[in-house]
């Protein structure tokens, strides 16, 4: 059993690891952050909590309390960090702003400016998980905003707290979403000191909970990303083709019934499972999925369909599986990467887009669209390559296994590898003016088959069952990522 999930456990690594590296390509507006608690295993230095952090490429960093050896540890790193105030801390903070002021004192001054901290967070779930300072709450963040903006800080380092999704009284559609009236009373001064104080308001997602909670209504593919018939919602004629989306916009619309349709929303945690009571609940390949497909929602710059091309900022949790707390075993089993006693990142630990074939050294290379391209260049060469380039594009067609994502960098992507590699990989058939670059990880994903260079592309992992095949992602690719992934010490870093 713990040889099955230890394997399994590779293919989320694989999976997120990929989609990490893919940030690079997108630093600005939507992002992928991660969570990362004090608690670390014992074997697990902060500095290399801050390395792996940097050879991922994320720029975005949750810390859930002050910790000043991994504060230390992202000196000038250059990573955006969130410096959280215990659950525990609270009432001491709201006693007084001279309380305040002297824990940012203690805690976050003394790290500037070599830390980049641009946010503290204000208790967890406190509201759900630690009622009894509910009415303290709100003291605590104001004190903490006070202190801050008589230090003339409160412009570059934002004050809010992480409320848990669990708050939302609602019926199954999105439109029909406002706050569980027993809170109400406490978080509408919340949302009117977020707005005054030019912050978001920070919520944590846990799609397994909602999607057992709606199973009658939908299908476990509308949790993972996965195609399925997806939810109308008849209020706003808006079609909903995944749950994170349908949770999201829930919020908009509790937040806009208190008279605050402003406020952004910050997803301050989330995450799938590795483990649980049944595989439904909790699994290596169900945590893949949905790792995988939320990284590549977000950085699409897509939006939601309340709210098209709005950014969502997304911190995932967390890099390590939080093994000493008791309770629920889905609630803490949801690691990003392995660990175990003997090493800081195993050898399952791969940042995602190595397949095995590359690990192991092959000379495979494809053709892919590089991130950050506007669809309009995307399109033009898109249609080149299907049209005078006599690229094979029949994949990528309505009825095709690479139809979906139906997005113009997904469909590029395929054409320029289709047009690269029967051009023989020859100078400058993996250009399209600039639109595209060359890859030594197979961008293959689940049935969709990018053929590599010499021949048929690897074999693909089927969710379903068991093989032992690679692993593939799409890839939103960057010239930084190129890179990164031709930056070979990463993987003595990993062994």
């Amino acid at each position: 059993m713990e040889d099955a999930r230890r394997s399994g456990l590779h293919w989320v690594v694989m999976a997120l690891g990929a989609c990490l590296l893919s940030y690079l390509a997108s630093s600005e507006g939507s992002f992928i952050g991660i969570n990362v608690h004090s608690h670390l295993p014992s074997h697990v230095d902060p500095k290399h909590v801050v390395d792996l952090v940097k050879k991922l490429g994320v720029g975005h960093v949750r810390l859930h309390d002050a910790n000043s050896s991994i504060l230390s540890a992202f000196a000038y790193s250059d990573v955006e960090i969130l410096v959280g105030i215990t659950n525990n801390l609270i009432p001491t903070v709201a006693s007084s702003q001279a309380v305040a002021s002297a824990w940012l004192k203690d805690h976050v001054f003394v790290h500037l400016p070599y830390v980049k901290i641009t946010g503290i967070v204000v208790g967890n779930e406190v509201l759900s998980k630690f009622s009894s300072a509910g009415a303290i709450l709100l003291p605590a963040m104001r004190n903490v905003y006070n202190a801050l903006a008589v230090a003339n800080m409160d412009k570059q380092i934002k004050v809010s707290t992480s409320l848990s999704s669990s708050l939302l009284s609602t019926g199954f559609l999105p439109s029909q979403a406002r706050f569980n009236s027993t809170y109400s009373a406490l978080i509408e001064p919340l949302l009117n000191f977020l707005s005054e104080s030019e912050s978001y308001f920070m919520l944590s997602i846990k799609p397994l909970a909602l999607y057992l909670q709606y199973k009658h209504n939908t299908s476990l593919d509308y949790a993972l990303f996965l195609p399925n018939q997806g939810v109308f919602d008849t209020n706003t004629n808006l079609p909903y083709k995944n749950l994170f989306d349908a949770a999201v916009d829930a919020t908009y619309n509790a937040m806009a019934a208190m008279n605050h349709p402003e406020l952004p929303v910050v997803v301050s945690e989330i995450y799938w499972p590795t483990l649980g009571t049944s595989p439904e609940e909790g699994s290596p390949e169900n945590a893949a999925l949905f790792n995988k497909n939320l990284v590549r929602h977000i950085l699409s710059n897509n939006g939601t369909p309340q709210r098209p091309g709005a950014e969502i900022q997304t911190y995932m949790f967390d890099p390590f599986s939080e093994l000493k707390i008791i309770g629920v075993t889905s609630e803490h089993q949801w690691s990003i990467f392995e660990h175990n006693t003997q090493k800081p990142f195993n050898h399952r630990a791969l940042l995602g887009f190595y397949t095995r074939d590359t690990v192991n050294g092959s000379s495979q290379s494809w053709c892919v669209a590089k991130g950050g391209i506007p669809d309009s260049q995307l399109g033009t060469a898109l249609n080149w390559a299907c049209g005078q380039g006599s690229a094979d594009c029949g994949a990528i067609q309505s009825d095709g296994s690479c139809f979906n994502p139906d997005t113009y960098s997904s469909h590029a992507s395929y054409a320029f590898n289709s047009y690269y590699q029967k051009s023989g990989q020859t100078a400058g058939s993996c250009d399209f003016g600039g639109s595209a670059m060359t890859v030594t990880v197979d961008p293959s994903y689940a049935s969709c088959s990018f053929a590599p260079s010499g021949g048929s592309s690897n074999q693909t992992f089927n969710p379903n069952g068991s093989n032992n095949s690679s692993f593939g992602v799409p890839l939103r690719a960057s010239s930084l990522l190129v890179a990164a992934l031709a930056s070979l010490p990463i993987l003595a870093f990993l062994r």
